[in-house]
Formats: C-alpha cells, sequence, structure tokens
C-alpha cells in the first residue's frame, strides 16, 4: 500500500516544488530494492535508505504484528487492489509502517502523520496545506 501512496505523492510532487517544497522518500530495502522501487513507480524525487531503522525509531513510527493484521490493514489492501497497487516485496522490517511529515526549512515540525496501518497515510489535501498550496 507504500506504493499507492507513493503514487500520489509522485502525482503532487511538482506542486510541492514549485512552491518551495522539497520532497524525499525514505525506505526500509537495500539499494537494488529501492532502484526497482523509483523505475518501476517512476519516482523523480530523492529516496534516500533507513537500512538499520534508525531515523524510524527517532520519529517513533509504529511498528508490530498488530499493524499489520488490523481490521485498517485489510481494509487498505482491499482499496489499493481496488486501485490497481498490489503488494510488492517487503523491506527488511515488514511490521514497520509509514509516516509523512512536512518540515520547514528552519526545522520547525509543520504536520506528522504516523500510519497506524499499511492502508492508513497522511491525507494528501493535509500535506498540501501544510506546504502553503490549496
Amino acid at each position: 500500500m507504500c506504493r499507492e501512496y507513493v503514487a500520489q505523492v509522485r502525482d503532487q510532487s511538482d506542486n510541492l516544488e514549485s512552491a518551495g517544497t522539497g520532497v524525499v522518500a525514505i525506505g526500509t530495502g537495500g539499494s537494488r530494492y529501492a532502484r526497482d522501487f523509483i523505475s518501476e513507480r517512476d519516482i523523480r524525487f530523492p529516496v534516500l535508505l533507513d537500512r538499520d531503522g534508525e531515523a524510524a525509531a527517532i520519529a517513533s513510527v509504529r511498528r508490530g504484528i498488530g499493524t499489520v493484521t488490523s481490521p485498517g490493514s485489510w481494509l487498505g489492501a482491499a482499496r489499493a487492489l481496488q486501485n490497481g497497487y498490489r503488494q510488492g516485496r517487503t523491506g527488511p522490517r515488514p511490521t514497520q509502517q509509514g509516516a509523512s511529515f512536512v518540515i520547514e526549512r528552519g526545522g520547525e515540525l509543520l504536520y506528522a502523520h504516523l500510519d497506524a496501518h499499511p492502508g492508513d497515510h497522511a491525507p494528501m489535501a493535509a500535506v498540501l496545506a501544510a506546504a502553503g498550496l490549496r
């Protein structure tokens, strides 16, 4: 379901960048996994790797088996599949959830969303609003 959300971010990345907002994704896999992911999804913004989970731990990103077996996870999977997004290979921390942050250039946190389960992503309208768009 990360694939579904990254497609939404990709589709808004030009708008965000034209407003002076940089876009960066942080992945859990290795370099080859990241290259494949970038190529398959036509990602045009930087993708960094958090191989040991240190960045995820600092950001207090949720993880655990309960996050991937929750009813919301199943509903999100069904929605993603219906929209044409299939679960691909998982990274080394398959129970780690995602997060979205909008951080001002000076370091002030303007918006944060910690995903509760794989189908729970920051509403794009909220991300855009935090970045000063819409």
